[in-house]
């Protein structure tokens, strides 16, 4: 496996492209994630009115609040690594790598193979990445009575692995099935709206089946947490069922995908 890895690593090593991209999602990953509070004062030195509430008060960054706060922030970057995965994919079938790749010896599991390891370790490095921001930001921020509570909510860091690992194989199997970068971009941006406009329109008898959509599945994992800061009740936790729904999702993208390549003419 970790051969299949390296072939990967050593195509996208070329591609200026994916330099690019990933020097883009993780200096605006960290950049956003991390600057919250100075946000938050700028804010505040504007005049900002927030019904009295002293918004300096809110800890975005206090354990064990921060692993909700910061994972959910950085879901709204995927899309960055999704257009890192289109791009790896598609330029396999563009400049007609996969059919060497074949005839060199390597089939199309072991093709597919190498692309699921790719995505996991984006996936895995977006994790750690937003592991050390949290570890950082969060040692500064936090009371010191508070840092007993460093590793409370601690599930939500495998949970965004989880979402962005199963988010990034839905965006591999459009890739497959469309083979073109520009088609494969655009169905990638517009699925969201695509997909709540489908569930919105069901009646409200099956609004439980809205959990079992994919990007609703993997949404599921990490909820909305700010509410908190007003006083409403949210979701703190990674719920064992959605995440669940989201490993089969997992299976499900890659079968398909599989299925996909093994019936596709590489011509």
């Amino acid at each position: 496996m970790i051969r299949l890895l390296q072939i990967d690593l050593l195509k996208m090593r070329r591609y200026k492209t994916f330099w690019i991209l990933i020097i883009l999602y993780f200096a605006t990953l960290g950049l956003v994630t991390s600057s919250g509070m100075e946000f938050l004062k700028w804010l505040a030195s504007k005049g900002a009115d927030f019904d009295r509430v002293d918004i300096l008060r809110v800890p975005l960054y206090h354990f064990p609040d921060i692993w909700q706060n910061l994972t959910y922030v950085s879901t709204y970057f995927q899309l960055v690594l999704a257009v890192v995965v289109v791009v790896a994919v598609t330029n396999e079938f563009s400049y007609k790598t996969i059919r060497q790749n074949i005839i060199d010896g390597i089939d199309r599991k072991d093709f597919l193979l190498s692309k699921v390891l790719f995505i996991a370790l984006l996936a895995l490095s977006a994790t750690l990445f937003v592991f050390l921001i949290g570890i950082v930001t969060g040692s500064i921020y936090s009371p010191a009575s508070e840092m007993r509570f460093m590793f409370r909510t601690i599930e939500f860091i495998p949970g965004f692995f989880l979402a962005t690992f199963s988010y990034l194989l839905l965006v591999l199997l459009l890739s497959v099935m469309i083979k073109r970068a520009g088609l494969a971009l655009g169905i990638t941006i517009i699925y969201p709206a695509l997909e709540y406009t489908l569930t919105a329109s069901l009646p409200d008898v099956l609004d439980p089946a809205d959990d079992f959509f994919p990007l609703h599945a993997i949404n599921n994992l990490i909820h909305v947490p700010f509410q908190r800061y007003i006083f409403l009740e949210i979701q703190d936790y990674v719920s064992l069922t959605s995440s669940l729904v989201a490993i089969a999702y997992c299976f499900v993208f890659i079968y398909l995908s599989y299925q996909i390549l093994s019936k596709r003419d590489l011509n």
